[in-house]
Parts: C-alpha cells; sequence; structure tokens
C-alpha cells in the first residue's frame, strides 16, 4: 500500500505541472516532509523560488500549490482512501523522519557554508562607493554598505549579532542573497538607537528603508521580503519592547495578490505597531 503514497505525490507533481508550475529541481523527497516548501521553477529568474507547495500523505493525501510569479494557487487532494495498515504506517512514518532528518542537515551545511562564505566577502570588501550606480539612483547614504567590484553588499545579520548571508546588488537593481544561505529571520539596521521607547520602523528592501531613516531620521531595519517581515518584526518585538514600531509594507498593486501590504498589515497587526504605505502618485 505503501506504493500509492508515492503514486499520489508523483500525482500531486503532475497536477501542479498542469497547471504550469513545473519545478526545476526534484521536490518529491521534501514534499514528503508535510511542510511548506519553496523551489525554482522553469521560467524562473536565476536565484528565484517563485513556487511553493504543501502536501499532507495522510489517509486522504492532500494539498495545495502555487508559483508568486504567475499568480496561480490551487488545492489538491485523493478521492479514494488509502488507509495503511500499523506496520505501513510505521514504516512511512520511518521514511519520512529519516528524509526530513537528512533535508534538515543538508540545510544547516549550506547555511553554515552560506554564512562563512557572507562574512569573509563581507571582510574582505572595500567601504561602498557614493558613485555607485544603485545608491545614485535611489539617493541612498553608502556609509552603512561595502563594495566588492561592482556588487553593493548589505549584511544579514540574526538577533545575535551574527552574519548568515549577504545581499549583493548590481547597479541596474538586480538582487541576489548567497545561495543556499538563511534570510528567515535576517535583518539590517540603518541607524542608530538613542533612548528607550523611540519609534523604529520596519520594511522590506535596503532602499526603502535608507529613504525612510533619512526622512525621519527613525532608526529603520531592513527585512529583505514580505516573506520575512514577520519574523524579522517579532524578533525586534521581543528584543525591544520598548519601541514604538512603525511596519512600513510594500504597495505591490501591481501583482495578482498585493503581497507587500498583505505581509506588513499581519506583521502591524501581530506586534500591535501602526503600519504605513507609500502614497500613490496622483
Amino acid at each position: 500500500m505503501t506504493g500509492d503514497w508515492h503514486t499520489a505525490v508523483a500525482d500531486f507533481i503532475g497536477a501542479m505541472e498542469l497547471e504550469g508550475v513545473k519545478p526545476a529541481e526534484p521536490i518529491a523527497q521534501r514534499l514528503a516532509g508535510g511542510e511548506l516548501i519553496r523551489f525554482h521553477c522553469d521560467g524562473d529568474g536565476k536565484g528565484r523560488q517563485n513556487g511553493w507547495a504543501i502536501l499532507y500523505l495522510d489517509d486522504r493525501p492532500a494539498g495545495a500549490f502555487g508559483n508568486y510569479r504567475l499568480g496561480i494557487s490551487r488545492k489538491w487532494h485523493v478521492d479514494r482512501d488509502l488507509s495503511l495498515s500499523p506496520e505501513e504506517k510505521r514504516r512511512l512514518q520511518q521514511e519520512w523522519a529519516e528524509a526530513k532528518a537528512k533535508q534538515q542537515e543538508e540545510r544547516e551545511r549550506s547555511e553554515a557554508e552560506a554564512a562563512r562564505d557572507a562574512q569573509e566577502m563581507w571582510r574582505s570588501a572595500a567601504d561602498a562607493s557614493p558613485d555607485h550606480p544603485y545608491l545614485v539612483k535611489k539617493r541612498m547614504d553608502a556609509r552603512p554598505f561595502r563594495q566588492a567590484g561592482p556588487k553593493l553588499l548589505v549584511p544579514m545579520y540574526d538577533g545575535a549579532g551574527v552574519m548568515w548571508n549577504i545581499q549583493r546588488i548590481d547597479g541596474d537593481g538586480t538582487k541576489r542573497f548567497l545561495r543556499g544561505g538563511r534570510t528567515d529571520g535576517l535583518f539590517f539596521l540603518i541607524g542608530q538607537f538613542a533612548r528607550y521607547g523611540e519609534t523604529a520602523c520596519i520594511g522590506e528592501g535596503a532602499a526603502t528603508m535608507a529613504a525612510i531613516h533619512r526622512s525621519t531620521g527613525y532608526p529603520s531595519i531592513v527585512a529583505f521580503s514580505a516573506k520575512n517581515i514577520g519574523a524579522v518584526a517579532r524578533l525586534w518585538n521581543a528584543a525591544r519592547p520598548d519601541l514604538d514600531y512603525i511596519v512600513c509594507g510594500d504597495d505591490d498593486d501591481h501583482l495578482p495578490r498585493n503581497i507587500g501590504r498583505e505581509a506588513g498589515e499581519a506583521a502591524a497587526y501581530e506586534i500591535g505597531a501602526r503600519f504605513a504605505l507609500p502614497e500613490r502618485a496622483a
């Protein structure tokens, strides 16, 4: 009967491909963990992971999948009952646990390697040039950043001050994290704290938060993405509950779903912060 579960995984991936969500990497083993996964799809830009999926392999397997770039979101389920005997369930659960443990081990090794690369890159980089095209275009102060060749470097820290990754920004605004590196819960602070209970801002991009810091003087926290803004807001609220937070959302009204606004509002609601969006041009 365990073969039916492997068939369910294959059917799930087949349903994804029929809807245009075509993984460009193996995902079957990762799906067995029962957690939300992200992956590179055919048609995605380099380094992008627009595909997502989650699959529950119980007596009636069901799941959901989608692609952020394509604006696709679908649910999926198996109609027939795939009940297992106790021994079959034990073997399958063992298989899932082993796959999940292997995945976690590989992830931790990859993140540790990326952290070492990021720290070395930051140590060997020069101070950012005020003439870097991205800094000039966005009217950003060069002092918080460094530069390696043509790439502007933005360090990414955890709550303990450990650098785990670096965002590299080309002159045309193309952004890349180190492949395999950690991003969850990482941030970069622009500005300094001066007193208890002062106002602090949390938002996505370095350019956005640099502009907010320049115009307000408030310490501004870069979360790097809509996906990460909630984790960063929770981390800072736990560490500095005295601060008066403003979550500054990106207004992604050009997308099928306004992901920036949704994520920002959710983060603000969760920590009891104020929420702000940029004014739209008339």
